[in-house]
């Protein structure tokens, strides 16, 4: 036991002075699982400009926009609490004379951002459609994300539990020793200079495809886990 603690120390670390590893011969091992996931929900952003040198004029048409934009999400199944209209931006603008070298008003540009949680990805192009044909004229970044993810990441750190057991005795066995009793367990690496055996596990999953013109991809979630145990 003595030449397979030494082999360990060597092969797991050298610090067993480090307050979060326990000073009695052990295996630090990582369990990993991971899954491409199809994301459920598209959060976009899109804007309406205007410029006009009468300010009314330019207000009048932003909103006019803005509301019909409001009820094409509504339409699309966007909930209003999931709508997020931002206040108006006013902007006077200038433009350089070069002949009477003088600043002169050039109008007023008018904007309005709208945000929204699109539940229904699959709807993305033809709510983008819609926002064109309704006056929208700015398109900002659209994140794809998992919302409803609770049960995958349920799933996920059962997965990385078990490949943290398999690793245990898949390092134990190979050194001739036996796995003792759990000593400490995270979802975190432990802060210390040590890198931990790993065995991981790829959990893959369909691409799904909103259409041809948009192809969101997929998302990647992952759990991990890191697990210290005694060697007997």
């Amino acid at each position: 036991m003595r030449i397979v603690t030494a082999i360990m120390s060597v092969l797991l670390s050298t610090s067993a002075v480090a307050a979060s590893l326990p000073t009695a011969p052990h295996l630090y091992v990582k369990g990993y699982a991971e899954k491409a996931v199809a994301p459920d929900t598209a959060i976009v952003n899109v804007a309406i400009n205007e410029k006009n040198k009468n300010l009314k004029l330019a207000k009048s048409k932003v909103d006019d926009v803005m509301a019909r934009a409001i009820d094409i999400a509504k339409r699309y199944g966007v909930e209003s609490k999931h709508i997020y209209a931002e206040q108006l931006n006013v902007y006077k603008q200038t433009r350089y004379n070069r002949t009477t070298n003088v600043e002169e008003f050039d109008g007023f540009k008018v904007s309005r951002n709208l945000t929204l949680k699109l539940k229904d990805v699959n709807r993305y192009p033809e709510l983008l459609q819609a926002f064109v044909d309704s006056g929208i004229n700015q398109f900002n970044n659209t994140q794809f994300v998992v919302e409803d993810k609770a049960e995958i990441m349920k799933e996920l750190k059962a997965s990385a539990i078990k490949q943290a057991k398999l690793g245990a005795k898949e390092l134990a066995d190979g050194f001739g020793v036996q796995v003792g009793s759990l000593y400490s367990v995270s979802f975190s690496p432990m802060s210390v200079p040590v890198q931990p055996y790993a065995r991981g596990k790829m959990m893959a999953a369909e691409t799904m495809s909103v259409n041809d013109a948009y192809n969101v991809g997929d998302t990647k979630l992952k759990a991990e886990v890191y697990a210290v145990y005694y060697i007997d």
